[in-house]
């Protein structure tokens, strides 16, 4: 089960109704053992069982705190030991935001937070500075900071609720193995021929590719602005971590049924782990999966061209070739003519994504005013799809890079407003992070990567604004495999869904 075993939830209830015995419950009578907050600091044990807290009295907002369960390398789901804290009525029907608890951290809830505003939506009954919450060793701390509507929490115990986050999960791979129809594996190479000839086939025409003089594939793909994006940085061959977003949130749902379109910002090849730097084979099954998803969505489903869709020898990392041995291991595991459908399908990548809403490239923005029609001929100005693809972010190690101004250029000749965020990719700004807000000192300029190995973030809108969320890295690509070809998660099978999540 996603919580300690029956005798902790035993014991925790009881330490909750100890605690309760003396002081006010809500009137929510839905809420058993539910405790109202006053103007004293409460603290319950470490929450054994998910809590649900009411902001803004009995008609108020709610809330859930449920413990965060991750995927191990067993396929049995266990507690990371944060807490997840979202709205109910949309995290589990759609595309949402939430707030990650972790020991030691305090944080106030209310609308005075413009960022808990978006991803927590909350009414106007929420107070500035509602309720304070610090998770610790000793317990969950709560301390009510509203004057007027208060706030409650309750357990719940309901079997339902309790295993509600876990089989909501599992659900989300039984239809993602519905829309691959099989496991992710090394095809055939008449499989991967057709695989990949399909996709370049797509491209010729690919929906909402700006126009050009020449005649060519264009470079720019103007997007509709009702779709939420759902931005994704350099993969480098990081299976797992597509595999979380495709499995996390309402991620999948939203771009099945045309509501946000997944943008994959380049990069998807070649390992940067230590030591893996020359193995191709993840890489090969990193593009049949972007591919499989590509003829799925069609219309929902983009990948932009980043330094590392190349087969040029200055492609490298750790002193490894990459780019030479990619083509090498393409040759020779799936044949010339299969190398031939990838240097076709590079040409016909688009290197910029703009919508009304947002801008995007691969690496940033170019040191001259890439006007819309020399982005559409962007074969016609190699210069420019140079630095789309290859400039970094201007800081005091590369001074020749980037700055707000080029930010800003890119931006008016786009006719896009001053303040349209632009998402890049390609620079990772830490090794312990995967998105960078203001990046630079640049007012709406963010960075997002997919590759590190403890968190996958993604750059999606909640509400108006676009917002980064983070999960970690999971061991989803064996667990998928298993489940699509035995019909489960683990050996032996677990009893139930609700059953299936052990605690640390």
């Amino acid at each position: 089960m996603p919580y300690p075993n029956g005798t902790s939830r035993t014991s925790f209830l009881q330490q909750f109704r100890d605690l309760i015995q003396d002081m006010e419950e809500c009137e929510d009578r839905e809420l058993k053992d539910s405790l109202r907050l006053e103007d004293t600091k409460i603290r319950v044990p470490v929450p054994a069982l998910p809590l649900q807290i009411l902001l803004g009295g009995e008609d108020g907002h709610r809330l859930n705190l449920y413990p965060e369960a991750k995927f191990n390398t067993h396929g049995r789901m266990q507690r990371t030991g944060d807490y997840l804290l979202f709205d109910p009525m949309q995290y589990f029907s759609g595309l949402s935001g939430f707030l990650r608890l972790t020991d030691g951290e305090a944080v106030t809830l209310g609308r005075d937070n413009p960022v808990q505003r978006q991803l927590l939506q909350y009414p106007k009954m929420v107070d500035g500075q509602h309720l304070r919450l610090k998770l610790s060793p000793k317990g969950l701390a709560l301390k009510n900071k509203s004057a007027t509507l208060g706030a409650c929490v309750a357990p719940l115990t309901s079997e339902d609720l309790i295993g509600r986050m876990v089989s909501w999960r599992l659900k989300k791979f039984e239809r993602l193995a519905e829309i691959l129809g099989g496991p992710i594996e090394q095809p055939s190479k008449t499989e991967a021929q057709d695989l990949i000839e399909r996709v370049v086939s797509l491209m010729e025409s690919e929906p909402y590719r700006v126009p050009n003089e020449s005649g060519r594939v264009s470079g720019l793909l103007a997007l509709p602005d009702g779709p939420r994006p759902i931005f994704v940085g350099d993969l480098h061959a990081h299976i797992d971590n597509l595999l979380v977003i495709l499995t996390q949130n309402g991620f999948l749902e939203a771009i099945e049924d045309g509501s946000a379109a997944l943008i994959l910002m380049g990069d998807a090849v070649h390992s940067d782990v230590d030591g893996e730097e020359d193995r191709m084979d993840t890489s090969m099954l990193m593009m049949d999966l972007v591919f499989r998803l590509k003829l799925r969505f069609p219309e929902r489903v983009f990948y932009l061209r980043g330094n590392h869709d190349s087969f040029t020898e200055d492609v490298s990392k750790a002193g490894v070739p990459q780019g030479l041995m990619w083509e090498k291991a393409l040759r020779d595991k799936r044949g010339a003519k299969y190398l031939h459908a990838m240097e076709r399908l590079y040409d016909r990548l688009p290197y910029v994504a703009v919508s009304k809403r947002y801008l995007a490239c691969h690496a940033g923005a170019p040191s001259t005013a890439p006007s819309a029609s020399a982005l559409a001929d962007i074969r016609e100005n190699p210069k420019l799809a140079y630095e789309l693809t290859h400039v970094r972010m201007r800081r005091g190690s590369s001074p020749s890079g980037y700055a707000r101004g080029d930010v800003a250029r890119m931006r008016k000749t786009l006719g896009l407003d001053p303040d349209i965020p632009l998402v890049v990719g390609h620079t990772p700004l830490s090794d312990d992070d995967t998105c960078w807000w203001d990046a630079g000192g640049i007012p709406n300029h963010h960075v997002v990567f997919g590759a590190n190995s403890r968190w996958i973030g993604v750059i999606t809108s909640i509400g108006k604004q676009l917002l980064p969320l983070r999960y970690p890295v999971e061991p989803l690509l064996e667990i998928y495999n298993r489940f699509v070809r035995t019909g489960r998660f683990v050996d032996p099978p677990e009893r139930r869904a609700s059953e299936t999540v052990t605690s640390t």
